[in-house]
């Protein structure tokens, strides 16, 4: 997967999930949740349009609308308007819900266009402004990347190392390039280094939850990485039926299926589908 993909794929992840129900595109676009269903359908101009108009109307979740219409916007490749949005936003919101992924959206939307150095920027008021945020490897693995795009391979190392020593079976770690996988410390790199969750077989011992089923890995990474930013052990194991490869999504390995089940409600409760399986 090349960075650009990844970062497209990363940006929108949060909202990659399963999502039946009826149509928004003819009807009047009243709240928040409706404008979240017009961007599950790829309708990015819409939400642009419909976000706009809930905002200015002072309709309720406007930090949300914010995020994604700057999201829409770095989907229709409109880089420079997405980073004013963002800017925006956590200017309006500087500790709102959605202000460190705020300050990730405005580094992404320079990354995206180009401007590696000011991503950087963008990336860095993340960590300067939510230090001890649980997603930082998130943050260090697109700062390594930035510098790895601008030449500089010893500060890319500096990065993509504290996201392996942090998170080191994290979809980050896993998205570093192989050259510089190495460690800083010791000039070498642990096999767990190179663990890709894909491959795990779907046989186990333990009880799972099953959150997600696809035959794109692109969603099922993109829901396993929305699971781990609301701190659910979520990862991928592959399933192959009729010589087609499917991507199970996976919540925590447990030893007693009451346990299992537990998370299972958890998951419900923030609005998942789920099966608990062994």
């Amino acid at each position: 997967m090349s960075n650009r993909a990844f970062y497209i794929t990363a940006i929108i992840l949060m909202f990659t999930v399963l999502f039946t129900g009826r149509s928004y595109a003819k009807a009047t676009v009243e709240n928040l949740s409706q404008v979240e269903k017009i961007f599950l359908q790829g309708k990015y101009d819409r939400v642009i349009s419909e976000s706009g108009k809930l905002i200015d109307a002072g309709a309720h979740g406007r930090e949300e609308l914010f995020y994604l219409k700057g999201l829409s916007q770095i989907q229709l490749a409109r880089f420079r308007d997405a980073r004013r949005t963002f800017e925006y936003m956590v200017e309006r919101y500087p500790k709102g819900k959605r202000a460190f992924d705020g300050y990730i959206g405005i580094g992404d939307a320079s990354f995206l266009e180009g401007k590696y150095a000011e991503s950087i920027s963008g990336y860095n008021d993340a960590l300067t402004n939510f230090p001890d945020h649980k997603n930082a490897a998130i943050v260090y693995y697109k700062i390594g990347s930035a510098y790895h795009k601008l030449g500089s391979e010893e500060k890319a190392k500096e990065y993509f190392d504290k996201v392996k020593n942090g998170s080191p079976l994290s979809f980050e770690s896993r998205m570093i390039p192989d050259d510089l996988k190495s460690s800083s410390a010791t000039g070498t790199t642990k096999s767990y280094f190179r663990f890709d969750a894909s491959k795990e077989s779907d046989t186990g011992s333990y009880f799972y939850v099953q959150a997600g089923y696809f035959k794109s890995r692109n969603n099922a990474e993109g829901l396993t990485e929305k699971l781990k930013r609301k701190g659910y052990n979520s990862y991928l194991a592959t399933q192959i039926k009729n010589n087609t490869t499917f991507y199970k999504v996976k919540v925590g390995r447990f030893n007693t299926r009451s346990e299992a089940e537990a998370e299972a409600a958890k998951l419900k409760s923030d609005g998942y589908k789920t099966r608990v399986c062994r």
